[in-house]
């Protein structure tokens, strides 16, 4: 993989009064604040250590500029599809903003000497960027690497060891950058032909589910539902909601009883022999969205409410009473090894089936682009 320092941009931080607004709601409003001088030039081009300290782990990857012909040569694999009129949407925000202000998250195999060079460029050394965000209990902390050994360094490790790569949130945004060039080769002499993009190894992310909240009982009564769904899992009675433990295994959520059920065995093979790989979503979308649900479009359905892998059991439990037609469900996670085969098989994940962390932020470095065709 090819990588290299870009030119960024970064926002006064001592403007900012509340990080969660301003970050919030950067993607409508970059193009003012930039007019109005509240991001700064940077002034060189750079690498970062990024650091992402949260309640649940402290993550280190390395913000860096991709060579997009990586991703049209295949080295960069997806694991979904992406949608044209989003794609344009991000094109012409792109084209709006002179700037990318989110990186594409990707993921890769660990390397001991990027890991060793990381640890290098942040022990004992104060960051150039520091922000904290209270109610997401994260502080995010950025190093900056301008020594051109130290650069020489990371893009040896990476053009040698690591021949392949994944991206875990962004695919639209991947998608729209190739896209224009593609459409407007000469850009590609300019800024345009790297994007940013944070690079942490799997050790570095963790892969949690996507669950659900879904209405039932004014399609079914939920004690009903339960009974049919008995046709196609095993269920157990459970006293508190506990995360699934294993692959198929999913907890069941309603006002009056708690549930864990797992897939009866035909159901698992139908569905192997079907997609390559049972997965849970699949086999949810299918079984009880469609069949039992009658939900045809599972993305623009009003019964089907996502809650990020993030939050603990116990807001489902709460959504539930609030809403006592609903059943949640909590999901095991996608192990790395699907998530894998499913790229590097050209397959895609079922939609909203992985919640990736860290979550990475708009705004808070920007990778400055010209796109005039002078």
């Amino acid at each position: 993989m090819n990588i290299k320092p870009f030119h960024y941009l970064y926002p006064d931080y001592k403007r900012i009064l509340k990080s969660e607004e301003f970050f919030n709601s950067i993607k409508n409003t970059f193009p003012d604040l930039r007019n109005e001088g509240l991001f700064l030039d940077g002034n060189s081009k750079s690498l970062f250590v990024y650091r992402i300290k949260s309640k649940i782990k402290t993550y280190h990857g390395i913000l860096a500029a991709i060579d997009i012909h990586d991703y049209l040569k295949g080295l960069i694999k997806k694991h979904e599809n992406t949608l044209t009129q989003q794609e344009d949407n991000i094109s012409n925000l792109m084209k709006d903003r002179q700037a990318i202000i989110k990186p594409v998250l990707i993921a890769y195999d660990e390397q001991k000497k990027i890991k060793d060079l990381i640890a290098r460029s942040f022990l004992g050394i104060k960051p150039k960027f520091k922000i904290e965000f209270e109610k997401e209990q994260q502080i995010h902390e950025f190093f900056e690497i301008t020594d051109k050994i130290v650069i020489a360094a990371f893009q040896k490790e990476f053009k040698s060891k690591v021949k392949k790569a994944y991206i875990a949130d962004g695919h639209h945004r991947m998608a729209a950058v190739c896209k224009f060039i593609l459409q407007n080769p000469e850009l590609s002499k300019k800024s345009l032909n790297y994007i940013m993009c944070a690079l942490f190894d799997f050790n570095e992310l963790s892969i949690l589910p996507y669950n659900r909240l879904i209405r039932v009982s004014d399609v079914i009564p939920v004690d009903e539902f339960i009974k049919v769904l008995g046709k196609y899992a095993s269920i157990i009675k459970i006293r508190t909601p506990i995360a699934s433990s294993k692959k198929n295994e999913i907890t069941m959520i309603t006002v009056k009883q708690n549930y864990s059920f797992s897939w009866h065995k035909d159901v698992l093979q139908y569905f192997k022999q079907k997609n390559g790989i049972a997965f849970d979503i699949d086999i949810f979308n299918e079984i009880i969205l469609r069949d039992l649900l009658g939900v045809q479009s599972i993305r623009s359905s009003d019964r089907v409410s996502y809650i990020e892998g993030i939050k603990p059991l116990k807001t489902i439990s709460k959504m539930v009473l609030d809403q006592p037609d609903h059943i949640g469900f909590a999901f095991f996670p996608v192990r790395k090894r699907d998530f894998i085969k499913v790229a590097d098989e050209h397959m895609v994940l079922p939609p909203k089936s992985t919640w990736f962390e860290p979550r990475i932020k708009n705004g808070i470095v920007v990778q400055d682009i010209d796109l005039s065709m002078k």
